[in-house]
């Protein structure tokens, strides 16, 4: 299934994958008892059975990120033929544009619509340049998936080009990236391959190589790894004292385990064309209940509703903060799609499209 730049115009798309809707589902709901956990977490003290179970399930839930940006990859890396212009004025825009509203609503949320007065633009531009606002530190993630699609049209054409023979190579190059970046600062060596490992592309096209290149025998190694980095990530959880830098994010054992439910997941709904209509649903505003679900759980869940993790004790309370983060988060990202992120997109539509039709009207009188 070795891919060649085939040189033609319209782009052509894989067929439809339908165990990505499951797996979009499946990354919204990890994130939001993800955040939950995290929340419960800080009831436990360190070292107790409770803290050391919250953080196992903090670790299973995590694989959420990784999730994510494996899922972009699977979608995005086997087009082929697709034009810059339509990649970035079609795809890019559905991921840029609300994230551009709901950090400008985070701040005005937080600082007061004073901020939206166009003698703080400037400002607001430079906040939005610098990186996450502190109102919703997790779009971290999404700044992530935002220069993955930058980099999406030299990744593309680098992929496709990659035979088989040569792709599982690449992918244990990867993977040993990823391990010497992890690992060896605990022998006091810094290869500073942060940098590199840091733009979570091996993980975008981790998500590729499961989607369309890998064998049934590599997928079965990256099952029984993500089995075997479970049971190591709870013994380094239950009989360690620090490891946030060594379980989380690009660390090779939380790649396997992600990789080990994406195969999974994959696997589970071979041969399924449709999904579950509320599966696609879900699936539809996973990015949306991304954004917005920070706010929904630590105003709305939290001060508005007076919900406590708590409330039934931790798990009871973990699963209702989590239910009603969903719900909140669903609905305000169905509002907002459909008023201010829809005003936004027909109000720059439209100014593409005058700007069109100056440049043309110039064009003719030259």
């Amino acid at each position: 299934m070795g891919g060649h730049h085939t040189g033609t115009v319209a782009a052509v798309k894989p067929p439809r994958l339908a165990y990505i809707d499951y797996l979009r589902v499946t990354a919204t709901v990890f994130v939001l008892f993800g955040h939950t956990v995290t929340v419960a977490r800080t009831y436990a003290a360190p070292g107790t059975l409770l803290f050391q179970v919250l953080e196992i399930f903090n670790f299973i839930f995590s694989s959420s990120n990784l999730m994510f940006l494996m899922i972009s990859g699977a979608l995005l890396l086997p087009v082929r033929g697709e034009r810059l212009q339509d990649f970035f004025s079609h795809r890019f825009s559905k991921v840029l544009i609300p994230m551009l509203v709901y950090y400008i609503l985070y701040v005005c949320a937080k600082e007061g619509v004073g901020q939206l007065a166009p003698g703080n633009w400037g400002l607001m531009l430079k906040r939005i340049i610098s990186g996450p606002p502190v109102e919703a530190p997790h779009f971290w993630l999404v700044y992530v998936i935002i220069w993955l699609y930058v980099l999406t049209p030299f990744l593309r054409y680098l992929m496709q080009n990659i035979p088989d023979t040569v792709m599982n190579g690449v992918m244990l190059v990867i993977f040993l990236v990823c391990a010497f970046d992890t690992y060896t600062p605990l022998f006091g060596v810094n290869l500073h391959l942060s940098g590199i490992v840091d733009t979570f592309v091996g993980v975008f096209i981790l998500g590729y190589f499961i989607a369309v290149r890998s064998s049934r025998r590599a997928e079965n190694i990256l099952l029984a790894g993500g089995i075997i980095s479970f049971f190591i990530t709870v013994y380094i959880i239950t009989n360690l004292g620090w490891y946030d830098d060594y379980i989380y994010n690009n660390a090779p054992t939380m790649m396997l385990f992600a990789a080990a439910q994406f195969v999974l997941v994959k696997r589970i709904a071979a041969g399924e064309v449709h999904t579950p209509k509320v599966v696609r649903l879900i699936g539809k505003y996973s990015y949306s209940i991304l954004l917005i679900h920070w706010g929904v759980l630590h105003f709305g869940v939290k001060q508005v509703l007076h919900v406590d993790v708590m409330m039934g004790g931790v798990w009871g309370g973990c699963i209702l903060m989590a239910a009603l983060t969903f719900v909140g988060s669903f609905a305000g990202a169905v509002i907002l799609d459909y008023t201010l992120i829809l005003w936004v997109r027909k109000g720059l539509s439209a100014i593409a499209s005058l700007l069109r039709s100056i440049t043309g009207k110039l064009k003719s009188r030259t």
